[in-house]
């Protein structure tokens, strides 16, 4: 029994230490997050349509149209008006389709197509601290930010 117990914690603290944590700077701030050497910020104070990357411009395509955005040669759009569970993203010859992974569940997202993992909160109803394990090292920066951006 001890032995399955400590093989069991081994096998946890693996699948936790390959995934990154995408987290917000401050608590209760959803306008800045970090991710490894990455930090996400909305250009403006309360402008949501408008957003940087460590100097890459993530935008809608039409203001206030969060349906459609835009960083760099990276499309991102939903599969459907308002569908926010679904995500297709497009650019340097790559297609990649971001879904939660349950319906109306956006604590636990699937990524697949041209990249493969998956996007979940660490602590149930806490959408401030994420785990992301997806395999990014092949993607150009511009499609690992839309994965993320998602």
């Amino acid at each position: 029994m001890k032995k399955l117990l400590i093989s069991g914690c081994f096998a946890l603290f693996v699948l936790i230490a390959n995934a990154q944590q995408l987290t917000t700077v401050f608590s209760n701030d959803l306008s800045r997050w970090d991710y490894e050497s990455l930090s996400f910020r909305t250009t403006f104070m309360d402008d949501w349509d408008n957003w940087t990357c460590s100097g890459t411009n993530i935008r809608t395509t039409f203001s206030d149209d969060w349906d459609r955005w835009e960083i760099g040669e990276v499309s991102l759009s939903t599969s459907f008006t308002d569908g926010w569970d679904r995500w297709e993203i497009q650019g340097y010859g790559k297609s990649i389709e971001v879904r939660t992974t349950f319906s109306d569940d956006f604590e636990r997202w699937d990524v697949s197509g041209d990249a493969d993992g998956t996007i979940r909160t660490i602590f149930s109803d806490n959408y401030e601290r994420w785990d992301v394990d997806v395999e990014m090292d092949n993607l150009h920066e511009e499609l690992q930010i839309a994965i993320l951006f998602v």
